[in-house]
């Protein structure tokens, strides 16, 4: 039974899988034995659904820095716990993108899928996953604010090489020259999806000071957030 070498636990729709396949073009760094990017089990471990082990034998110690990236955990209340005792000495990845453009992804994805959770589930869900500094807190709680290593998305866009030869000397490796670095994830959202009167301002009133948290408490620039302007 191993652990994971690195642990990416948000935030959803915000370039994850995109920097995920990145990350896994080093040749020494992979994902779970079953070769899923999210396991979508440390959650479930935390809520004592599934035994530890079921998690843990995914990433055995066989020379590969094998990690999960799964969204559903940054806003997991019961995940920050699970992965301070499963996961304790691994970096937790955080990457987050404009909270108001988040959310429509969210919603064009749903749409792109054509199914959700029964109304108004999504909407409820998709409106906290964008309260990210109360998210942050939590996990600091948790795990300790060193562990963590937050970036935003739009930044990181701008220069990927850069980031993940950092992540990658987080985990001891040299890096190695970055290929396909614009092609379109499997995940990307096809479908539109249209706001509904008041919702994007009233998603605006509720991310601006969890923006300014971000900004005072993570030391992110979080600038290239226009909707929030």
């Amino acid at each position: 039974m191993g652990t994971p070498a690195w642990l990416g636990i948000g935030a959803q729709r915000s370039g994850t899988t995109w920097l995920t396949d990145l990350l896994t073009q080093h040749p020494g760094v992979g994902l779970g034995t079953n070769g899923k990017k999210e396991q979508h089990l440390l959650h479930k471990v935390g809520d004592g659904r599934i035994e530890a082990a079921e998690y843990l034998d995914l990433f055995p110690d066989d020379g590969i820095a094998r990690g999960d990236w799964t969204p559903q955990y940054l806003r997991h209340a019961s995940t920050p716990a699970a992965a301070a005792s499963l996961v304790p000495d691994a970096p937790i990845l955080v990457l987050l993108r404009d909270p108001v453009e988040r959310f429509r992804s969210a919603m064009r994805l749903a749409a792109t899928r054509g199914k959700s959770w029964p109304y108004p589930v999504p909407i409820t869900v998709q409106t906290w996953t964008g309260c990210y500094a109360d998210q942050l807190d939590m996990w600091a709680a948790a795990v300790g604010r060193d562990r963590l290593h937050v970036f935003v998305f739009e930044e990181v866009r701008d220069d990927p090489q850069r980031m993940v030869d950092g992540l990658w000397g987080l985990l001891g490796l040299d890096p190695v020259a970055l290929q396909d670095v614009d092609q379109e994830s499997g995940s990307s959202s096809k479908a539109d999806w249209d706001w509904t009167p008041g919702l994007r301002e009233s998603l605006q009133t509720l991310y601006r000071p969890q923006a300014e948290r971000l900004q005072r408490d993570w030391g992110l620039d979080v600038s290239s957030w226009r909707s929030l302007v």
